[in-house]
């Protein structure tokens, strides 16, 4: 029986996670390594860190939940699930797409859309703590060719 069969999932730091292979196929990449019977049940996964695996599984074991758990509580759950910082919600987003985890990589690139939205390329770069790679000058003439990307 499938659902009770375990796998070991192993981050890029070495911790191992021990799962339910129900659980682990929400992830298509993990699916298609176990259909494509993977010669062991340790499954390597050097683009996502343990941190990161570990709130995944939590959400996949929230949303796996079959009994007495409602769509509101599953929003109120993601809600929580998403209030993170910025590098975390990056983790998040990068360990969903490695995963190639349609859902959990919806909900992460939306949260992330709706932290950017209305915002100007400076806020975004402070919530983001990205650092601009233009010289004053070079961003001074971007912001006079287009002038509607900054209001």
């Amino acid at each position: 029986m499938s659902s009770t069969k375990l796998l070991t999932l192993k981050t890029s730091d070495g911790e191992k996670f021990v799962v339910n292979e129900a659980l682990a196929v929400r992830s298509q990449a993990i699916k298609n390594m176990v259909e494509d019977c993977c010669t062991s049940n340790v499954i390597p996964l050097p683009n996502v860190h343990s941190k990161t695996m570990s709130k995944i599984i939590k959400y996949w074991k929230k949303h796996s939940e079959e009994e007495g758990v409602s769509k509101d509580q599953l929003k109120d759950s993601d809600k929580d699930f998403l209030q993170v910082h910025p590098s975390v919600l990056y983790d998040l987003i990068s360990a969903a797409n490695y995963l190639n985890d349609k859902e959990l990589l919806d909900i992460t690139c939306q949260e992330a859309a709706d932290r950017i939205k209305g915002k100007i390329p400076e806020e975004i770069r402070n919530e983001f703590d990205i650092k601009s790679d233009f010289t004053l000058e070079e961003e001074e003439e971007i912001r006079n060719e287009h002038p509607w990307a900054f209001h």
